[in-house]
């Protein structure tokens, strides 16, 4: 079943020395009860198909992680 992310996108000047034009996208992104992450993808390489990839892979990782309970 598909989840509802909501995203928000800046486009950031990235220069390195070899591309002093370089822009990086910074994609925000929210996913149910996940908080707020942050993923960087240059310019040349966005499409909406590889922004919905990075956050589908971002969001297995960050499941995929043990969780514990600590008592303080």
């Amino acid at each position: 079943m598909p989840m509802e992310v909501k995203i928000k996108k800046t486009l950031l000047p990235a220069p390195t020395i070899d591309a002093p034009d370089r822009k990086v996208w910074m994609i925000e992104y929210r996913a149910g009860e996940l908080p707020p992450r942050f993923l960087y993808l240059p310019e040349k390489e966005y499409t909406a198909e590889k922004v919905k990839e990075l956050i589908k892979e971002d969001i297995a990782r960050r499941m995929a992680a043990p969780e514990e309970t600590i008592s303080i």
